[in-house]
């Protein structure tokens, strides 16, 4: 591995965890800000209520504290937007007769001394009026508000609220730069560790080392535990999560089964793709079950040719997508404890009826996701010497022998050039008798340019998949449910009359998600590819071979939208799963871990999560450029023509881009609730 590899990972680590640019836009419900501890915080006037938030809980001495006033309606909750609201803070100076919070007709409390206002900008979340402050002085303040407009309608004189908070001294360093500091030191460590393996082996400048040849990574990964070392123990959580579903609390954001299968593990594993492939895919209960009954009925049978595609993933893939967004599974234990029932009844019968893993090769929501994804990961597991292979191979990495069963995937080893379909079970390693397979690193995102193995239903996917994530996110913005009702006017009145409202809505809702993610996108791909092939003049290859060739370029561009919208999810949401588990353990465990603290802070600060997913999104536009100009040489020849049929590509992957940085950059709603 070169050194630019790790100077890349450093980088990277460094701008995604340290850059925190001020901006005024964001998502989310309320993001970091919460209730100050103590007093009153949540005031109704006029129709509306006003609830005083802060971030940090509680604000600090010399720190930029953010005093927000939020707005929503009585009734429907929905956030008060573009008002007029000034805020002021000061020390308090309390005197005998007064409570937690006041309110007047004018600008000022008789009780206390003037106090500056100054106009509160909507940063941030809908709704969310808020003043950034840096305080010199701990102990009691009060927030005076005061309301000058609201939906349009003045308030002369203004209406003024007072509220009472405590203002912490100082603190240390925070949870985000100790998780910073950390990762810095892990990723050092490794590159010691890297360093002196290549030392060991005395490899050249610029050999890829074999992975395998660590002793220790070696011996495990030959061991016959390996497998069950990964799989029993996260098959035995999923089936207490599936119990949790079904017998505790059914609150999604107390109960374990909704935060850590939705919190945790649906945000997180998209980060894992891009590290270690498919790596999941070896210990996941579904295939675990797969593969276990699969042994179990010794089935020969081949999965039906016609099927053996990613159609039947893909469509179940926006099936549960479909789900989560309109039925709600995320906020609900006994859905996701039925989906997780449902998702393992049908990989133990597809097991029984098929041989190898074919659940997880054909039949898996994510499998096409996680395989286009893997394409981008550092690592590969490939033949040594493809010569030795054919020279001296009975092709046992695919068959098995005494030592290893061979590939669930239905892949060959020894021809292996792409990381889409290799799950790393190792049990090619196992059963090669010249130990001839390697595991080494090599270019981020090599396999999507240099594998000549190309499919309609993965550039398919891959169009969709931007489609999906930009529908997924756009469903978050609190301008989403307005624009859903003014689509169902469109329907005809005999249809809207004769159904419930929610009902229709609902329809509205589901052809919006169906006809963007896997109409529109895909559909501009393919006319994208008439055009770059119109333009390619001499080097004409047809529409099909183009859209086919040239869809993978846009596969950094959904992995960046999947990342830049999960990564808010993970850390703002994440830390959540800590008193949930202190809950659970209290409950059905016989010691007690003292009372959960359900305010618990995220790990960065909302515009750190911002900053995070600016960088993602745009990081993923400028792959997607390189992929495609790699791709275009390839398919091409290079030239003048390959270079005029790129330029409709380019400009479509400008316009996703430009799509998702609009959206992030929105008033959203919280999605999960949690």
């Amino acid at each position: 591995m070169s050194k630019g590899f790790f100077v890349s990972v450093i980088v990277w680590l460094i701008v995604t965890f340290v850059f925190n640019v001020k901006l005024v836009f964001g998502h989310g419900d309320h993001g970091n800000a919460a209730p100050p501890v103590g007093g009153i915080s949540l005031v109704s006037f006029d129709g509306y209520q006003l609830e005083l938030l802060t971030a940090p809980r509680p604000p600090r001495v010399a720190e930029e504290n953010q005093i927000v006033i939020k707005i929503l309606r009585d009734g429907s909750l929905e956030p008060a937007r573009d008002g007029k609201v000034l805020i002021g803070v000061a020390p308090a100076r309390f005197s005998s007769n007064q409570s937690s919070h006041t309110v007047h007709s004018a600008g000022m409390s008789k009780s206390e001394a003037p106090i500056a206002l100054a106009r509160a900008k909507e940063l941030v979340w809908a709704g969310n009026y808020t003043s950034t402050r840096d305080l010199e002085r701990s102990g009691p303040h009060v927030v005076r508000v005061a309301l000058v407009e609201l939906d349009g309608k003045k308030y002369d004189p203004p209406a003024v609220f007072e509220f009472f908070l405590n203002v912490a001294p100082g603190s240390g360093p925070s949870l985000g730069f100790i998780s910073l500091l950390l990762l810095v030191s892990a990723v050092g460590v490794v590159a010691i560790y890297w360093a002196a393996a290549r030392a060991r082996f005395s490899l050249e400048q610029g050999a890829p080392v074999n992975v395998l040849d660590l002793p220790w990574l070696g011996r495990w990964v030959r061991s016959k535990w390996f497998l069950p070392g990964l799989q029993v123990p996260v098959l035995a959580l999923t089936i207490a999560l599936a119990i949790l579903g079904f017998v505790d609390v059914q609150d999604g954001g107390q109960n374990l089964a909704t935060k850590v299968t939705w919190i945790i593990w649906w945000p997180g594993i998209i980060f894992t793709f891009i590290v270690v492939g498919r790596l999941w895919c070896v210990m996941c209960p579904f295939g675990t079950l797969n593969d276990w009954a699969a042994k179990l009925s010794r089935t020969q049978r081949m999965f039906p040719r016609v099927l053996r595609n990613l159609w039947l993933a893909t469509l179940f893939f926006v099936l549960l997508t479909w789900a989560d967004e309109m039925l709600g599974v995320i906020r609900s234990p006994l859905m996701t404890a039925w989906l997780i029932l449902l998702l393992g009844s049908l990989a133990v019968l597809t097991g029984l009826l098929y041989q190898r893993r074919s659940f997880c090769r054909y039949l898996c929501p994510i499998t096409g996701l996680q395989g286009l994804y893997s394409m981008v990961s550092p690592f590969e597991l490939r033949a040594r010497d493809r010569s030795t292979c054919l020279r001296d191979c009975h092709q046992d990495c695919y068959r098995g022998n005494e030592r290893g069963s061979g590939c669930p995937m239905f892949e060959f080893p020894m021809t292996l050039e792409r990381n889409t379909y290799c799950n790393l079970c190792f049990e090619c390693v196992k059963s090669c008798p010249p130990q001839n397979l390697v595991l080494r690193a090599h270019a981020f995102g090599k396999d999507l340019w240099a594998s000549a193995r190309r499919s309609l239903d993965e550039s398919y996917l891959a169009l969709a998949l931007v489609g999906i994530t930009t529908v997924v996110t756009a469903q978050m913005l609190t301008a989403w449910s307005g624009w859903i009702s003014w689509l169902a006017r469109f329907l005809p009145l005999t249809v809207r009359t004769s159904i419930k409202p929610v009902t229709y809505l609902t329809l509205t809702e589901s052809a919006v998600f169906i006809v963007g993610s896997l109409v529109l996108y895909p559909l501009s791909g393919y006319v994208v590819s008439w055009l770059a092939d119109r333009r390619a003049g001499e080097k004409r290859k047809g529409i099909r071979r183009t859209f086919v060739a040239l869809g993978y370029m846009f596969i950094p561009l959904g992995l960046s939208m999947h990342l830049a919208h999960n990564v808010s999810h993970l850390l703002s949401e994440g830390p959540g799963v800590v008193p949930a588990v202190q809950r659970t353990l209290n409950r059905y465990l016989p010691f007690d871990l003292g009372e959960p603290g359900w305010d618990i802070a995220p790990l960065v600060s909302a515009d750190v999560i911002h900053g995070l997913q600016m960088v993602l999104v745009i990081g993923g536009f400028l792959f997607s450029l390189i992929v495609g100009y790699r791709l275009g040489e390839v398919f091409f020849g290079g030239g003048k023509f390959g270079a005029r049929a790129l330029a409709p590509l380019i400009a479509l992957s400008l316009v996703f881009t430009l799509i998702n940085l609009v959206l992030l950059n929105q008033p959203m709603g919280m999605r999960h609730g949690m």
